[in-house]
């Protein structure tokens, strides 16, 4: 599945919904379409609810995208993958952002 960007401007802040893989195939895409659409922008929320897949260089790009100096960028509506890939790496601190767990995905985490 091709990875889509969709972006929503409002003034200094925008909303971008990623939709399909965010693996190393498809983030030297993103990534060059994510920094044309944070220039002018201070506030950016990143919908990764349509986020099929990701591996470690999704992961990086989110690293990156946090780390952006004079933005606040926040993600939101992470699917079970990405949660999965966030505590597998131990960065949900690093990545500040609020991590809802279902009652559901806890249970079958379970031993």
């Amino acid at each position: 599945m091709a990875m889509s960007l969709v972006t929503e401007r409002s003034g200094k802040t925008a909303r971008l919904t990623l939709d399909g893989e965010l693996t190393i195939y498809e983030v030297a895409g993103i990534k060059a379409e994510l920094a044309e659409v944070m220039h002018g922008i201070d506030e950016i929320e990143i919908d990764l609810g349509g986020i099929a897949e990701i591996d470690t260089a999704g992961l990086q790009l989110m690293l990156i995208a946090k780390r952006n100096p004079g933005k606040h960028v926040r993600f939101v509506n992470h699917p079970p993958c990405v949660l999965r890939l966030i505590d597998l790496a131990n960065l949900g601190g690093m990545l500040g952002d609020p991590l809802f767990i279902s009652a559901t995905e806890s249970a079958r985490n379970m031993p």
